[in-house]
């Protein structure tokens, strides 16, 4: 655009350059209204007036002037792909050149159905290998819901389940805030219970074995067998915020003041902390070489070697606190969000770059598709679907109200590529996603639908 600019200075020319910077989604429906925003080029005599072809047959009149940036809504009226153009206006009446297209899909709309729910629900839905769907909410209600939206079945804890239910075989696993993991069968049969005298609000991790680790709010992990017995115990140094993660090697890793890794049986291996002493909010995701990442609290994500040692330290743009997990795309991208309104990727050997902008905090970890389509909910109550890009799919919102709860429910992708989410609102929302989890070591929160929070190496194509 500087270039345009210039260009047209030199020859003694006065011109409106076309607008360049439009926000569009690629995907919208006949049954709500398309959003545009669109920003004034640069060079441009402020304030513009914009005039918009949306590609179907209709075009907005000029809009009322502007210094900022302008936001419109259309209906579109019939399914089918629309070239979308921008022209502007400057206050001498000097009209642009028609902005590059940008093309919108119009199809069905991406929600499939929507349960309804007693309370909020801030855990991340958990998926069986039949597309059953596990969920708890603030009022101590787990739900069972089919692939169809309707309930299979439910059971009341004694308090509220924040966290993500998981699943090894027929058990599914569920913590609850009253102290308490709760065993399944997939049927709704309660196996057992165990009390841990600890408020639960996050996932276990399952070994290969069917054992069990997961962390209390006073900061101690805990290690069950299959059958919920008590094997060992080991004491953090703060708060655990986060579920544990095991790698391929059978490492247990767990984050809390300190990123530390335990073998099987409880024994430190080592511990990893920052210079500040900063707070690990979130679960560390290993690779298969044994190194784990993970964003704290100083806006920092790191990458811990198998020796416990400081391979790499990224810092996002601004270092606000992270406190997602980290997603492995394809390529050994990653991508964390932050309490700064953004959506970061991390390339190998790349420094952390901005991928997309939202309007509050991203605490929930986002899920990564097939076709490298980023789902994920922010604290400003819609759902996003982003482009690798950056450029946005879709946004629907799922919650008006305010939390009360720090937690946000992390999206979930079914093999169908049917995306899951739980509103703080109250309700579990499934869209249309545009394909299954992406062939990765960790495309979404805890590895896989079942929450099991354990790497698995990718079968061979």
């Amino acid at each position: 655009m500087i270039a345009y600019v210039a260009f047209a200075l030199l020859l003694g020319i006065s011109i409106v350059p076309p607008p360049d910077s439009l926000v569009l989604p690629i995907r919208a429906d006949t049954l709500t209204d398309t959003e545009l925003t669109m920003f004034p080029p640069e060079g441009a005599q402020l304030p513009l007036c914009y005039q918009v072809d949306w590609g179907d047959g209709e075009t907005l009149d000029w809009t009322q002037p502007s210094r900022t940036d302008y936001t419109r809504y259309h209906r579109y009226r019939r399914y089918g792909d629309f070239e979308v153009r921008v022209r502007a206006r400057d206050p001498e009446g000097r009209v642009s050149d028609w902005s590059k297209p940008l093309v919108v899909h119009v199809t069905d709309p991406v929600l499939k159905w929507v349960f309804p729910t007693f309370e909020p629900i801030v855990a991340s839905p958990t998926l069986d290998d039949n597309g059953n769907v596990y969920v708890g909410d603030e009022d101590g209600w787990f739900y069972s819901i089919d692939p169809k939206g309707q309930l299979r079945w439910s059971y009341q804890a004694k308090d509220a389940i924040y966290a993500a239910a998981a699943i090894f075989r027929d058990n599914v696993y569920v913590p609850s805030m009253d102290s308490s993991l709760y065993c399944f069968d997939i049927q709704g049969k309660l196996r057992w219970k165990t009390f841990l005298g600890d408020e639960l609000y996050t996932a276990p991790a399952v070994d290969p074995k069917g054992n069990l680790y997961i962390g209390g709010d006073a900061g101690t992990l805990y290690a069950l067998s299959s059958r919920g017995q008590v094997r060992w115990r080991y004491k953090t140094g703060d708060e655990i915020s986060s579920s544990p993660t095991i790698g391929v090697n059978g490492l247990i890793y767990i984050t809390s003041d300190s990123v530390y890794c335990l073998d099987s049986r409880g024994r430190r291996r080592w511990a990893f902390g920052t210079p500040n002493g900063d707070y690990f909010f979130a679960g560390a995701v290993p690779d298969l070489a044994g190194n784990v990442y993970v964003g704290n609290e100083d806006g920092r994500i790191y990458c811990i070697g198998p020796d416990g040692r400081q391979r790499w330290c990224a810092p996002v743009p601004d270092e606000d606190e992270i406190k997602t997990e980290v997603v492995i795309a394809p390529g050994d991208t990653l991508y964390v969000g932050s309490d700064g309104y953004y959506l970061f990727r991390k390339a190998p050997g790349d420094v952390a770059r901005l991928v997309y902008e939202v309007d509050d905090y991203l605490i929930s970890t986002p899920a990564i598709s097939s076709n490298r389509t980023l789902y994920f909910l922010p604290d400003d109550g819609f759902v996003y679907a982003v482009s690798a890009t950056g450029r946005r799919v879709w946004r629907y919102e799922v919650a008006m109200e305010e939390k009360d709860l720090y937690y946000t429910s992390s999206p979930v992708i079914g093999p169908d590529g049917t995306v899951y989410v739980g509103s703080w609102d109250g309700g579990l929302y499934a869209f249309e996603g545009d394909g299954p989890p992406a062939r990765s070591l960790w495309p979404q929160y805890r590895h896989d639908a079942q929450h099991t929070g354990r790497l698995t190496r990718l079968p061979k194509r």
